[in-house]
């Protein structure tokens, strides 16, 4: 059997892990030196508020010897595992899993580096599954999904640059503040990497670009927001279910972590 690891940014619900059987290894963040982990979607109260009221927030990757405990666990247990992270490009997640599978030296154990998150990971971990459950083995799960990363499967949004570039990630993005300007920018990630891809004047105008992005004939999207569910993913609901009407779009938070580094707001579109 292949038992599937993931990230708490996976954006999966504690009822969607139990019934695709995948384990998630939550991720923490300090909130003014006090520890806290992430947890299910849904399931991560009121840190908007926490954030707001703070003067430090801090997020941290998974530790190498969480993963391994975990891998161990599985592996006894008679599994195949598959590890797929939030991009390594956005954290460390991936290294340290990857130190954990080189220090169990396990031919029944493989790690990818997903170059997603959120929703589009989730949706690497359920074709994960979908596959597993047909009947392919560990190495074939594996190259279908290193083939699947390469196609850009998330937009995303942030009313203001702050907390991006507070986080080293933006590379050669520049620091603008789009609320400024009533300008939000669209971005993706390209290969784990940000990318920018265009602006949106004002919500709405932010959430036609959004959609616009996502390829003819999608059936199933996933819209996550980062703080409460505010007016920039109210219309980008809009945008894509005007376009695809008889699409499958789930609205979910997208939980704290991804939250401190794209700032309470931010909104993102996955598709499958």
């Amino acid at each position: 059997m292949l038992a599937i690891v993931t990230d708490s940014t996976c954006g999966l619900t504690r009822a969607e892990a139990s019934e695709l059987g995948v384990t998630v290894v939550p991720m923490t963040y300090t909130v003014d030196a006090t520890w806290h982990e992430e947890s299910f979607v849904g399931e991560g109260g009121d840190y908007a508020a926490l954030f707001s009221g703070s003067h430090h927030v801090a997020t941290h990757a998974v530790r190498t010897s969480v993963f391994e405990e975990v891998f161990k666990r599985l592996l006894d247990e008679g599994n195949d595992v598959l590890c797929v992270t939030i991009s390594s490009r956005l954290s460390g997640a991936f290294r340290s899993a990857e130190d954990a599978a080189t220090h169990l030296a396990s031919e029944n154990l493989a790690v990818l580096d997903s170059w997603v998150t959120a929703g589009a990971l989730e949706f690497l971990v359920r074709r994960a599954r979908s596959l597993a459950d047909g009947g392919c083995t560990l190495e074939e799960v594996f190259a279908d999904l290193a083939t699947l990363r390469r196609d850009t499967r998330i937009v995303f949004s942030v009313p203001n640059m702050d907390a991006l570039s507070r986080s080293g990630r933006l590379g050669a993005i520049r620091r603008a503040v789009a609320t400024k300007l009533n300008r939000y920018p669209v971005m993706c990630l390209h290969e784990g990497g940000i990318k920018q891809l265009d602006d949106g004047r004002g919500a709405r105008g932010m959430a036609a670009v959004m959609a616009e992005q996502v390829p003819d004939g999608t059936t199933d999207l996933v819209i996550s927001h980062f703080g409460p569910r505010g007016v920039e993913a109210r219309e980008v609901f809009l945008a894509v279910r005007a376009r695809f009407p008889e699409a499958r779009v789930r609205v979910k938070d997208g939980g704290p972590v991804l939250a401190e580094h794209l700032g309470l707001g931010a909104v993102g579109l996955s598709w499958a």
